[in-house]
């Protein structure tokens, strides 16, 4: 399985397709590890072209696990109570 699975259901995009996202040549399995692994989840996110929509897409469903959007759970978090 992929990333791409993961969003087939036509999640909408502007300016980019799921198809563009960095994470697509990647084990999903890196996203969802921590310590050392999580820095190279974050790696891959920082160029990735839909990695906002990613973060989004994160925080709209409480995601729990994993990187989204370049973001831990506790960053996701963080983000959350901060004041806009």
């Amino acid at each position: 399985m992929t990333i791409f699975d993961v969003f087939s259901d036509g999640f909408p995009v502007m300016g980019a397709s799921w198809r563009d996202a960095s994470c697509l040549t990647e084990d999903p399995e890196i996203f969802f590890a921590g310590g050392g692994v999580s820095r190279k989840a974050k790696k891959i996110c920082q160029s990735c072209p839909v990695r906002d929509q990613c973060l989004e897409l994160g925080l709209l469903n409480d995601e729990r696990f994993g990187i989204w959007g370049g973001l831990t759970r506790a960053e996701r978090k963080a983000l959350k109570r901060s004041p806009a």
